[in-house]
């Protein structure tokens, strides 16, 4: 993948956050509103519809702002072309063979999970924070990984990097 692909990317991801802002954004401001509503209006001192109302309201603004925050962590983050004999650092592609099969994993400092396709590619952003992120930092192909999971140790081979 050259250069102009992991653009693509960032711009398909952008484009994704600005989405769920805008969603979400609608949904804290909903939720915000429903916290004064008068059909959460306490009718006695054991209830607690307006309490409840104002936890939702409050969990909606943090995603506001994790999404944010994560555009912003998107913009500045720089993309590289590496060469198969680079380690792994953030905006490496990295094509990783476990078990299940293969996975091309694009490293990004925000918004790990999302799904991508690029060319019918699948590619899945994975976090520098996440588990699977941390332990592939710094590796180069051929090396292998192992992650701890809930399940127990899970163990990574590391095919590519681009």
């Amino acid at each position: 993948m050259s250069g102009d692909d992991k653009k693509t990317l960032l711009a398909m991801l952008r484009d994704h956050l600005a989405s769920e802002l805008e969603r979400s954004t609608r949904i804290a401001r909903d939720a915000a509103d429903a916290v004064t509503h008068e059909d959460n209006r306490p009718e006695g001192d054991k209830d607690m519809r307006s309490t409840e109302a104002s936890y939702v309201a409050r969990g909606q603004s943090e995603r506001v702002r994790e999404i944010e925050h994560a555009m912003l962590k998107l913009a500045a983050m720089p993309l590289r072309n590496f060469s198969p004999d680079d380690s792994i650092e953030v905006s490496a592609l990295i094509d990783v063979e476990n078990e299940k099969g293969t996975t091309t994993y694009w490293l990004v400092p925000a918004a790990g999970g999302e799904r991508l396709a690029l060319a019918n590619q699948p590619i899945v952003t994975l976090t520098t924070t996440s588990p699977l992120g941390r332990a592939l930092l710094g590796l180069v192909a051929g090396d292998d990984a192992e992650v701890a999971t809930p399940q127990g140790m899970r163990s990574y081979a590391i095919s590519r990097v681009r």
